[in-house]
């Protein structure tokens, strides 16, 4: 039997301002900020030789990136530039894009070492990979306190310094676990931790794998195959929602994926934690949680989240009113959590049974989904097995 872990997942918006940061390195263009408070995007720009990103509330400059990466993060910033790398990439983008999603992974425990171990000999298998999708709850049980916080270690890129993730960036959203009102951990600090020099000395960090430019900002990877739009679910404010509207309104890209830590439907343990968490921030900071993610998630592909720790894909139509948006939860990146409540309709796959991740395939015509299982003592082979589950979407 594989062991369960039950945890509870307080819940409160917060914002707190960023003070400015310097980056040593250029790949995105950064432009947003948190809610209605713009304080949260960096206010200073540099350029540099590495693969990380700069930029300012008037845009940066674009450098290589793994596959032709663009960011966006701040609120008043329309412009962007794509170059090609390892990927195949021209102008246009490479003609495939491998992501993986992985969430709640912030244990530094044995299972999040071996997720990262089938993480890296899956995109070792394929040939590398060009991204890593993280849907929250990056550090338990209270978040980072500063970049210097020994979870940056232990938590993050001790079970990621993997042959086959090196140079990859982690597309990160925050959680309840890395901030909010019942949290101590600093939500500045996780955003701070993006624009840290690569070293081994003090104010820098070992690989320049995370990536979160502000607490929600969106990213293109391949030119226009594929746009991310990374959500910070507690901040429930008009300001994000009406400003993440518009980039995915703006955007062309093939394939569009939001993602965030709290999911829209899931068959897990938080299902009602969710519904109340909707309740409660309609009255504290409408429009609410639901009404957000619906607001971003409806023109774009999926909604991609964790919080609760399993997987699980559920059909498009489920919303009604965003009829082709499919929904997915990966948040068994470090531990599972067994659900009492029945699957919900539409669920086309659910385990909460062993951890595991998401692996994605985009090309112009089709979109491939599948979940890995990375039972305890077949972590590396568990990536040449068959999915657990596969799904192929088509445009």
């Amino acid at each position: 039997m594989f062991r369960r872990r039950r945890s509870t997942t307080p819940y409160a918006p917060c914002l707190r301002p960023l003070s400015a940061v310097t980056l040593t390195a250029a790949t995105m263009l950064f432009a947003c900020g948190s809610g209605t408070n713009t304080d949260d995007a960096p206010t200073s720009s540099t350029t540099g030789s590495s693969s990380q990103a700069s930029g300012a509330t008037t845009g940066g400059s674009g450098g290589q990136g793994a596959s032709g990466t663009t960011t966006s993060a701040t609120t008043n910033t329309t412009s962007s530039s794509s170059v090609g790398g390892s990927g195949g990439a021209g102008a246009g983008g490479p003609s495939i894009l491998r992501v993986i999603a992985i969430g709640d992974t912030g244990e530094g425990n044995t299972a999040q070492h071996c997720v990262g171990d089938a993480i890296d000999a899956k995109c070792g298998l394929e040939g590398g990979c060009d991204a890593v999708m993280l849907n929250g709850d990056n550090f338990y049980d209270q978040g980072v306190q500063s970049v210097t916080d020994p979870q940056w270690g232990t938590s993050f890129e001790q079970p990621y310094d993997r042959p086959h993730l090196k140079g990859l960036k982690f597309y990160a959203v925050l959680g309840n676990h890395d901030y909010g009102l019942t949290s101590s951990g600093d939500k500045k600090s996780q955003i701070d931790y993006s624009y840290l020099p690569v070293g081994n000395g003090p104010n820098q960090r070992p690989s320049d794998k995370w990536t979160m430019p502000a607490a929600y900002y969106d990213v293109k990877l391949g030119g226009d195959l594929l746009h991310l739009f990374a959500v910070d679910s507690q901040d429930t404010g008009q300001g994000q929602l009406s400003n993440m509207q518009q980039r995915v309104a703006s955007s062309n890209a093939t394939w569009k994926i939001t993602f965030a830590h709290h999911p829209r439907f899931t068959s897990g343990d938080h299902q009602a934690d969710n519904e109340l968490l909707d309740g409660l921030t309609q009255f504290a900071q409408p429009p609410g949680m639901f009404a957000l993610l619906e607001g971003i998630y409806c023109d774009t592909d999926m909604l991609m989240t964790g919080h609760d720790h399993n997987r699980e894909l559920i059909d498009k139509g489920t919303d009604s009113s965003c009829p082709n948006t499919y929904f997915a939860i990966s948040g068994a990146g470090a531990k599972t959590r067994t659900s009492k409540f029945p699957k919900v309709t539409g669920s086309l796959y659910y385990d909460e049974t062993v951890e595991g991740f998401a692996y994605m395939e985009f090309t112009s015509t089709s979109f491939s989904f599948e979940f890995y299982d990375v039972p305890p003592g077949d972590c590396v082979g568990s990536a040449s097995k068959m999915p657990a589950f596969a799904k192929v979407i088509t445009k």
